[in-house]
């Protein structure tokens, strides 16, 4: 049971960027019929909802752009594979061990916010649960075996999931590190979060040109966001 869930989390740990666009695309089928009327509490309570989720997912933005920026350059990666060269305890890592996944955990209940429907309340949160409790538990194994009395040190004081407090940032911020593996990141939520706020507004025709304007244009600009983060990758490696 042990080696299958091990697997189970390394395999979701080698899909997690594109894992869960099945799962939006689901939620987006089955949100064609819904925001037609406004959910409990009437429009009012959606519009402050959609506020509420928005300031979740810059938040979890902020967590994982300052998490990555100090990190030490090579000890965490968007490689597929799991492994680590050096166990992570300072900065973040100093009051939350996994808080790239917090931040994650941000933006997801952000998004679920601004969707405000109950299916996809219980689509999101079994999909992120399930998959980041694999996926941690597969990476603590890993760090268990390669860091042995060291990390069980850090993790005896460090807490999975809730920060026990707030971390003290010194050092060398990598700016380019940063900005060059969040871009992604902000682009996936930005584009979802931007067109909900666009299905509900169409949903109950208040979808208007100006309205409509702005959404294509923020569209956009997160896809020139996409494209210019590619072409400056392929530039860095030339």
């Amino acid at each position: 049971m042990q080696r299958a869930l091990d697997m189970a989390g390394a395999v979701f740990f080698r899909i997690r960027s594109f894992a869960p666009l099945p799962v939006i695309f689901l939620g987006m089928s089955l949100s064609w019929r819904s925001h037609v009327r406004p959910g409990p509490g009437g429009a009012d309570v959606d519009g402050a909802l959609n506020l509420v989720g928005l300031g979740l997912c810059l938040l979890g933005a902020a967590i994982r752009f300052v998490t990555v920026g100090y990190v030490p350059a090579g000890t965490s990666s968007q490689s597929r594979q799991l492994h680590s060269h050096a166990l992570n305890t300072e900065g973040p890592y100093a009051v939350v061990r996994h808080p790239l996944y917090l931040g994650n955990g941000f933006i997801t209940v952000g998004l679920l916010a601004i969707a405000h429907e109950p299916w996809a309340w219980a689509l999101g949160l079994t999909y992120f649960l399930v998959s980041h409790v694999l996926i941690i538990r597969a990476e603590e194994a890993l760090l268990r075996r390669t860091f042995t009395t060291q990390y069980d040190a850090w993790a005896s004081g460090v807490p999975r999931w809730l920060p026990k407090g707030l971390p003290s940032l010194k050092g060398h911020f990598a700016w380019v590190r940063a900005i060059q593996r969040e871009v992604n990141p902000l682009v996936g939520w930005g584009m979802g979060a931007t067109l909900l706020l666009m299905w509900e507004a169409f949903a109950r025709s208040q979808l208007t040109a100006e309205r409509g304007r702005a959404g294509l244009v923020t569209l956009l600009l997160f896809l020139l966001m996409l494209i210019l983060n590619k072409v400056w990758k392929i530039w860095r490696r030339a």
